[in-house]
């Protein structure tokens, strides 16, 4: 089996514009991941962009990119018109979030790992939550029994969390699910959480899950960009 990992990146982003050519110790943050995702088993690594800049960036540190839509509302349909210039050489497809500069290349094998076991489900990574994530609406949380995720919420979790992990959006599709994800339609759980990860689940979709390796910080905002960098000191 090849697998393609496409890391989307847009300019757009409404709280850190151009986020993706942040700086980071001497190095924009879609490096650092680009060369993440490179140490993993994937057979080849992408940036799906519908910024110049970015693309020029990505070619001048030797990276592959493609230029797609900016009209795209997720990553996830960035990926989709990406990988159509791809799916007939790799049968599988990661989709790797383009601000997680920590991003872990275990995790990346782990979710290979998990499409190995299933390909009819989509795979995925799951964390432990703190005490502050677990009330918090910008963490999502991932319902676990029986080996699947059954549920994701943005709600707060005030009772029992025993069966509850932190969400890691960071997905793992076969080239079937791909063409069946795409023709999907928004569903009244989706809209209502802003998770389209629920119009999957709402279509029978399911979902195998990874334990994650690696410390995750996504990086929203400046002020998340300011704090990461005083991590790495």
């Amino acid at each position: 089996m090849k697998i393609i990992a496409i890391i989307p990146a847009r300019w757009g982003s409404t709280r850190l514009p151009g986020k993706p050519l942040s700086d980071i110790n001497g190095k924009p943050m879609i490096e650092w991941v680009y060369e993440a995702v490179k140490k993993s088993k994937v057979d080849k690594v992408v940036v799906a962009t519908d910024n110049q800049k970015i693309y020029d960036k990505v070619l001048s540190f030797g990276g592959d990119v493609i230029m797609t839509s900016d009209q795209h509302q997720t990553g996830t349909d960035r990926i989709i018109e990406a990988y159509e210039h791809f799916k007939d050489e790799y049968e599988y497809v990661i989709n790797v979030q383009g601000d997680e500069p920590m991003i872990n290349s275990n995790d990346i094998d782990h979710i290979i790992n998990c499409l190995q076991k299933d390909k009819f489900a989509i795979a995925t990574l799951v964390g432990p939550l703190d005490t502050s994530q677990r009330i918090d609406r910008n963490t999502v949380k991932a319902y676990i029994d029986s080996d699947k995720i059954k549920m994701f919420t943005r709600s707060p979790l005030y009772g029992s969390q025993v069966f509850f992990r932190r969400h890691i959006g960071i997905y793992g599709f076969s080239r079937n699910i791909i063409k069946s994800i795409s023709t999907m339609d928004k569903t009244e759980n989706e809209i209502a959480e802003s998770l389209e990860q629920l119009r999957w689940l709402d279509n029978k979709i399911s979902f195998s899950y990874a334990i994650t390796a690696g410390l995750y910080k996504g990086i929203d905002t400046q002020k998340d960009l300011d704090n990461y960098k005083t991590f790495l000191i």
